[in-house]
């Protein structure tokens, strides 16, 4: 794991902060510093890092390193060292810090997938301002006998490793991610013929697709296609892995949870489908587990499809139904002969798409 800490060059205490954090980190973690904007943005271009450390605040080089950080997908943790509490905003606040509160620090720290504080008081302070929800006590070892640099540093890698089994969809290469979705779709069929034509080899980050898999609740289907494909899966316990959520998110329930059993025929259980389907990509619930619950509909229940069609234009849901089906063949693999409605990849499905894949991202 490779880490840039970016501080301000003439704060001796968060010197020494970093020395004794890199000193009691171990060789999992690869610390760099960066002091100047000009040294922070060097090191980014020539150096693929996971996570940019900013500590402190109120220095104006941070913004422009985050947003070069950011685009390149790195995730971000902020230290404040107590530069948020009141009174320290009040020294100056009308030509210093409320400019610089717009400009660019309430967002940064906003942005954080977490924050650093060093004891309650603080941590009471950031939940009275509200710009972050994800803040963690980790005391600092330089300024309180209340723990040691060894504790210090485990606490601040084990955070950074909670950072990572985040949203890891985002954190997979292309490998990983064709190796995930040949994985859902020999899952819902149980059948590795599905997948014997296709040239890439069965490769993939292991923990990457465990976490993606348990935080979007498809562990089931994945574990059914490692399985089928007579792959090992490693001991890796996905459920016990913390990991961080966005602001507000709430866990959708199922398709068939939310529409029940008692349909006539199944075209009336695929009209309520593409209801609900409709429902939560207006709520911006929609995620990859209603997809494979979809496919699994489709593949397994025949229904009338030139009837369909009509019942879904006549309710509005043509278009929902078809773009659904783009998505469905994106994700796991259904091809059109299970379709009951033409998939149609149109500008508005493109958005649904991104919608799916952000639904985890801070």
């Amino acid at each position: 794991m490779r880490i840039l800490h970016f501080y301000p060059q003439a704060d001796s205490d968060i010197s020494q902060y970093l020395k004794m954090l890199a000193d009691n980190m171990g060789l999992e973690a690869e610390n760099h510093r960066a002091t100047t904007t000009q040294e922070a943005r060097q090191l980014l271009d020539n150096i693929q890092f996971d996570i940019l450390h900013i500590h402190g605040c109120w220095h104006n080089g941070q913004y422009v390193t985050v947003r070069q950080a950011l685009r390149q997908g790195v995730r971000l943790v902020v230290t404040p060292y107590g530069q948020l509490e009141p009174w320290v905003q009040q020294q100056n606040f009308w030509r210093e810090k409320l400019p610089k509160r717009i400009a660019y620090q309430q967002s940064v720290v906003g942005h954080a997938y977490a924050v650093i504080v060093q004891g309650q008081m603080e941590l009471s302070c950031m939940e009275n301002l509200g710009w972050n929800s994800r803040c963690v006590i980790i005391r600092n070892a330089v300024i309180t006998h209340s723990t040691t640099p060894k504790r210090m540093a485990r606490e601040t890698f084990e955070l950074y490793q909670h950072i990572m089994d985040s949203d890891t969809l985002h954190l997979m290469n292309d490998n990983s991610r064709q190796f995930l979705k040949r994985l859902i779709t020999v899952g819902i069929t149980g059948d590795e013929r599905w997948v014997m034509d296709q040239e890439q080899p069965m490769l993939g980050d292991w923990h990457q697709i465990l976490c993606y898999a348990h935080q979007e609740q498809i562990m089931n289907t994945l574990k059914r296609g490692a399985r089928t494909l007579n792959l090992s899966v490693p001991d890796i316990d996905a459920d016990s892995i913390p990991y961080f959520l966005p602001d507000g998110y709430e866990e959708a329930a199922t398709i068939q949870q939310t529409i029940g059993n008692q349909f006539v025929s199944e075209n009336e259980r695929l009209i309520a489908t593409f209801r609900t389907v409709k429902r939560l990509i207006a709520n911006r619930q929609l995620s990859i587990k209603h997809l494979v619950e979809i496919d699994i509909e489709l593949r397994e229940h025949a229904c009338d499809e030139s009837l369909l069609a009509n019942q879904l234009d006549e309710r509005g849901l043509g278009k929902v139904a078809a773009r659904t089906m783009q998505l469905i063949h994106d994700f796991t693999g259904l091809t059109e002969g299970f379709m009951p409605v033409a998939p149609l990849n149109d500008r508005m499905t493109k958005k649904w798409h991104k919608l799916i894949e952000n639904h985890l991202t801070i």
